[in-house]
């Protein structure tokens, strides 16, 4: 647990040095350029371009001057270079016929202490920018990559882990703030507006996401109306509902929570240096970030459950637990247990045609307070009617959940092989595997699954009940994972804040 701990630690510490070594070049050249800035606008004249200071700021002459300004194709460009004083500095501009209609537009630049100059505010755009922006895309390609490395790596090594749904839904999101950085390469937007890219990242997959969230809900939704026709009304057969329409909220919540606090009274967000604002700024990227949070493992989950559920194990195991579920009032097996046990049996054929070695398997389940007999034993008594023989079942009749299915499953193993390590399979529903073998990881056990089919109508909202469940049991990380984001979401807003209105 340590040495996990010291790696993920040592992987943190990389990510970070791997952000300084690749960022310094681009600061280090903005220090040497970044004396002069080359603004421009455009105005839609011609001809002379007049330049000038506010009468009413004269220190705004000391610190800067103007090397050079021209107009043409209705373009304004100004050149200017910083003196030794620093401070934000009002450039007035207009061309020939402006100054006539008594028309003024104003650059609004910053020069900093070191004698660098920043378009708009304190973060803004400066000379040199660019080399920052190439460095911050090189960065978060070589992240990826690092990424992509350490989740194929995980997934050669145990499938079953959570981690690999994080490791999918951080590959996902940032190779969409890769791409969104790419196409934002040419736009002069500062340090704020590169960070700013991950809230516009955010915002944009919860929106573009929205049709697809809105037609999954609708599947879910014809679903459940089958699984309810047919298992009955209960909130647990309509989670498909929930999530889809709590999903379809969460993607339009950014641009439903601007709607309100655009009209609202209570507070006012049109302040350019007003607290209002910089509380929907914060709101608007914590909503966002967290719905494509949410999108993304989401799309995690559904393609570690995929894989888990569509892969066959080695056929090299001594035992397969079969895990148990409700059964019928009679005490035989309803259709899912029974295709639980029919792939367990459908796996030990296939090994034993493989390899020649016969495995033994491991009904478990105890017995519920509306069940005739244990599920270990009603499974015991269909492997027996299919032929298999007596001395190669192994039956748990103790466990009330998946986890001490495998627990109390693998402590029968133990005493069997006399402590000994034996390799171990599990049958279970194609929607169940992943967990299954989750909780398994968890305990220790080096185990691989294999999934059973169940109809359609009822897998999706089963998927959709594994998924709620894998989040609670991963609380602690989500919630550790959300806590950053509100971090970070504060910080962009601090810079906002002490760009805006500190500094200004």
């Amino acid at each position: 647990m340590k040495n996990g701990k010291l790696r993920n630690l040592s992987l943190g510490v990389w990510v970070i040095l791997l952000g300084v070594i690749l960022m310094i070049p681009g600061y280090v050249y903005i220090m040497s350029v970044g004396d002069e800035y080359e603004y421009r606008q455009n105005i839609n004249e011609e001809g002379v371009l007049h330049i000038s200071f506010d009468e009413e700021r004269p220190e705004d002459a000391e610190r800067i001057e103007v090397v050079s300004a021209e107009l043409t194709g209705g373009e304004a460009v100004i050149r200017v270079r910083s003196k030794q004083k620093s401070g934000k500095v009002y450039v007035l501009f207009a061309s020939e016929a402006e100054v006539q209609e008594d028309i003024t537009h104003i650059a609004v630049l910053y020069v900093h202490r070191n004698g660098v100059i920043t378009s708009g505010d304190f973060f803004g755009d400066c000379t040199g920018m660019l080399a920052v922006n190439i460095g911050f895309c090189v960065y978060l390609a070589v992240l990826l990559g690092m990424l992509i490395a350490k989740l194929r790596r995980s997934l050669r090594s145990n499938l079953y882990r959570y981690r690999n749904i994080l490791y999918f839904g951080l590959v996902i999101f940032l190779s969409a703030v890769f791409l969104f950085q790419l196409m934002y390469l040419k736009y002069r937007n500062g340090a704020i507006g590169m960070l700013e890219s991950a809230k516009n990242v955010a915002r944009t997959m919860a929106v573009v996401s929205f049709p697809l969230i809105a037609v999954t809900a609708i599947m879910v939704t014809v679903s459940n109306i089958q699984l309810i026709r047919k298992e009955g009304r209960t909130w647990r057969n309509m989670l498909g509902c929930i999530l889809g329409i709590f999903m379809g909220i969460l993607a339009l919540m950014p641009e439903i929570l601007n709607l309100f606090l655009q009209r609202a009274t209570w507070i006012d967000v049109h302040n350019y240096s007003g607290v209002g604002r910089f509380v929907a700024e914060f709101l608007d990227y914590t909503c966002g970030t967290m719905a494509a949070y949410l999108e993304c493992i989401l799309l995690g989950t559904i393609i570690v459950s995929v894989k888990a559920a569509r892969r066959i194990p080695a056929f090299d195991k001594d035992y397969i637990i079969i895990h148990g579920s409700q059964i019928r009032k009679d005490g035989t097996l309803t259709k899912l247990l029974q295709s639980r046990a029919d792939r367990a049996i459908e796996f030990a054929s296939m090994q034993k045609a493989a390899t020649g070695k016969d495995i033994t398997f491991g009904p478990s389940g105890g017995k519920g307070s509306d069940e005739v007999i244990s599920e270990g034993e009603a499974i015991r008594n269909y492997l027996l009617e299919q032929g298999i023989p007596e001395e190669q079942i192994l039956v748990e009749d103790k466990s009330v959940d998946t986890a001490e299915n495998l627990k109390l499953s693998a402590e029968l193993i133990r005493a069997q092989e006399n402590g000994e390590q034996a390799k171990i399979a599990f049958a279970t529903t194609n929607y169940h595997v992943f967990r299954a073998g989750m909780l398994g990881t968890s305990q220790g056990l080096d185990i691989e699954g294999i999934g059973s089919r169940t109809k359609r109508y009822f897998w999706v909202n089963a998927f959709v009940r594994e998924f709620i469940a894998t989040i609670y049991e991963e609380r602690k990380r989500h919630a550790f994972m959300m806590g950053m984001m509100i971090l970070l979401g504060l910080a962009l807003v601090v810079m906002l804040y002490i760009s805006n209105v500190v500094l200004s």
